[in-house]
């Protein structure tokens, strides 16, 4: 990798957009009471609730605090299961970031042509071309603020579950599943 005169090296890695997601299934005895106790930890971490069923919990956390609000999970019961995913959405953000400034000098144009208009029919034209820029930009607004959003909050899944205890032939068959990897797998 090449550095920038000037730049501290590592420097272009700092400003990469990415979208954090984590899901994670706890096992505990009382799965009921989880997903309020994962709000509170969510809040403990600068997070919020984004959506709680009786056994399930999404939260939001600032992204620079999601690995501390993983460290934590443990503490709501056994973690059965838990996938973290990074989405690299640099690109896009800088393509919005882009476009709406194009869409700002193309805006501040028409401004100074209805300013510069004659004839009715000359704003006209221009009123319902900046009309239609105004909206396109004002879109790309808004689907920047939302990448933004999901670029600086972390977003995790949590699933609450009883613990799987099984019966008389399940123990058999675990046994029998531990035996078959004895005999395959040696640590």
């Amino acid at each position: 990798m090449m550095s920038v005169p000037g730049e501290a090296p590592g420097a272009l890695e700092t400003n990469r957009s990415i979208i954090r997601t984590a899901r994670v299934e706890v096992e505990r005895e009382d799965p009921d009471r989880g997903p309020a106790q994962a709000v509170s930890l969510a809040k403990a971490h600068g997070g919020y609730a984004q959506r709680v069923t009786s056994e399930s919990a999404t939260v939001r956390v600032p992204a620079e605090r999601l690995d501390g609000f993983l460290g934590a999970v443990p503490g709501l019961g056994k973690v059965a299961r838990q996938t973290v995913s990074a989405d690299d959405v640099t690109e896009s953000h800088l393509d919005l970031k882009v476009r709406l400034a194009n869409l700002e000098r193309v805006r501040e144009r028409y401004l100074e042509l209805l300013q510069r208009a004659v004839t009715v029919e000359d704003t006209l034209r221009v009123e319902k071309e900046l009309e239609r820029v105004t909206a396109e930009y004002e879109s790309l607004k808004a689907r920047l603020e939302a990448l933004e959003n999901q670029v600086a909050l972390a977003t995790v899944s949590l699933e609450f579950q009883r613990p799987v205890r099984p019966g008389p032939v399940g123990w058999v068959f675990y046994g029998l599943g531990k035996a078959v990897k004895w005999l395959f797998v040696w640590d």
